[in-house]
């Protein structure tokens, strides 16, 4: 009697994960992929995943391990070297590019592709940024915020307000380790955060860093999940830390105008006083809104990539000493010339480092994708139907025909 009703309980296992895997598994696909009749043909090889989830849990699981990359080699393995694959991330139907020369195309064909960004995005980056705006007020801004970025008054004041913060979390580092090793990603992440901060906000950032770290990373958390706007998802704690972070950088902008309006000052200017003064050609400048929201998309744009390439720099100047051994002689050189009044880096020491400068770090963008939709119909053997978005997700993935085993690149 036992072993008929453990055979019993096998039989219904098995039969459950046949009807799972092989019905439920392909419903996204059917769904989706029948809307397109005939030119369903045209479709690279790939997989929609599950339904409403699509492909997210596996891109989710590689994207937090220690290989990312294990989402790529996945689809590789079952579908072949093509370099274009149909899946479904982010809530839409999507086409992954992998491959150099594909990649390009999608970067370089203005006509054919545009720049799009995925729910979770659009909702959470707010609607008076580069992400939600027309085509003209996009060049609008982007005019405003390039020339107030790049410009001299720009740099000279990033070094100013990063250099203390860079000595301050080595001297911080260099203590801690001596009792315990430190997770050097999580540190490179805060001390990124710390850089844009107070690029933004000047010495003031060092008050409101707790504040804005604490939803900052709820919100960073969201713009990387699926718009489900439900309880116990990533994207709706995502909007909800949004909300606080409004607050908290509109409090901010109030405190600025009011001390600019008694004729006070920080002690170190940051990027939102440069924004409160910028004007447009025709005298216009940027409401509250706007600059709040552009706060939050620099915050979401220039984190992730400093974190990066400052782990890979340390971790590939460690692995080649001869380089960082004439990356410090040259330091040694700039500093010795150094008149005595001066305290602290400058940019014209920074354009003197010729070798740092022809020293080139490769490493690749393990969260890095960013989002094309198709604006014709046809595109070779990509087809879309009328008024269906194509989200096309891409990024070159370090596969080993692209890739050696090298990163560093001396340019002659």
């Amino acid at each position: 009697m036992e072993l008929d009703l453990l055979w019993l309980i096998l039989a219904i296992a098995a039969g459950s994960y046949i009807i799972v895997y092989a019905f439920v598994r392909r419903v996204n696909e059917w769904y989706h992929v029948s809307k397109l009749g005939e030119k369903r043909h045209f479709l690279p090889p790939g997989d929609m995943g599950w339904p409403f989830l699509g492909n997210m849990p596996s891109f989710l699981r590689a994207y937090r391990s220690n290989n990312p990359e294990t989402f790529i080699d996945s689809i590789v393995e079952r579908y072949g070297r093509t370099g274009v694959y149909k899946t479904h991330l982010f809530g839409n139907p999507s086409i992954i590019v992998s491959s150099p020369q594909t990649c390009r195309r999608v970067l370089m064909d203005d006509e054919k592709f545009g720049l799009g960004y995925g729910k979770s995005m659009t909702r959470l980056a707010g609607k008076n940024t580069f992400v939600n705006i027309a085509k003209s007020e996009h060049r609008r801004l982007r005019k405003m915020m390039t020339s107030l970025m790049i410009s001299h008054e720009a740099l000279v004041m990033y070094i100013g307000n990063t250099e203390d913060v860079a000595i301050a979390s080595l001297e911080e580092w260099a203590a801690a380790s001596k009792d315990e090793p430190i997770e050097f990603f999580c540190e490179t992440s805060k001390l990124s955060l710390k850089f844009i901060m107070r690029i933004l906000f000047g010495s003031t950032s060092d008050s409101i860093f707790s504040s804005v770290e604490k939803h900052y990373i709820d919100v960073h958390d969201g713009v990387h999940s699926t718009a489900i706007n439900l309880p116990g998802f990533a994207f709706h704690k995502a909007l909800k830390a949004r909300k606080m972070l409004v607050k908290i950088l509109q409090k901010v902008v109030d405190e600025r105008k009011a001390m600019k309006k008694n004729g006070e000052q920080t002690a170190k200017r940051g990027m939102i006083d440069l924004m409160m003064e910028i004007e447009d050609e025709s005298g216009k400048k940027l409401q509250d809104e706007d600059i709040v929201d552009l706060l939050i998309v620099l915050l979401l744009g220039a984190h992730d990539g400093p974190t990066h390439t400052i782990m890979w720099a340390t971790i590939y100047l460690y692995g080649h000493p001869q380089i960082l051994q004439k990356a410090k002689e040259e330091q040694e050189e700039i500093i010795k010339t150094r008149p005595s009044s001066q305290k602290g880096l400058s940019l014209q020491e920074i354009k003197q480092m010729e070798y740092l400068s022809k020293v080139n770090i490769f490493f690749y963008g393990t969260r890095g994708y960013d989002n094309y939709f198709l604006k014709t119909k046809n595109v070779g053997q990509l087809k879309a139907r009328n008024k269906t978005r194509l989200t096309l997700r891409w990024r070159v993935y370090r596969a080993k025909e692209y890739y050696g085993a090298c990163r560093f690149k001396k340019q002659n």
